[in-house]
């Protein structure tokens, strides 16, 4: 199934949501903080897809927040996407 992610890139991009996102991938390691305002300012969010590295290194108290937010938590990556040209991804979960 093919799912259209927003692309956190910076810190600086999560200033630019608009809270209607659903999907979204982190290009950077994501501090608590960074979850946390993500979860508060997206309503409807349903899925987060972090690299393998930055999930490893994820927090059990923000797991937790996340599986009880019913927000599903997705290891992947997304290579060669450009988001000075596009801020979305169409990835197959």
């Amino acid at each position: 199934m093919k799912v259209v992610f927003r692309i956190i890139g910076s810190e600086e991009d999560l200033k630019d949501l608009d809270g209607k996102e659903e999907n979204v991938h982190f290009c950077f390691r994501p501090s608590e903080k960074n979850i946390f305002e993500l979860i508060k300012y997206s309503p409807k969010l349903k899925r987060i897809q972090l690299p393998s590295s930055y999930h490893k290194t994820l927090s059990g108290t923000t797991k937790m927040l996340l599986k009880t937010s019913n927000i599903k938590l997705i290891v992947g990556d997304i290579w060669g996407h450009r988001t000075d040209l596009d801020r979305f991804a169409e990835i197959d979960i």
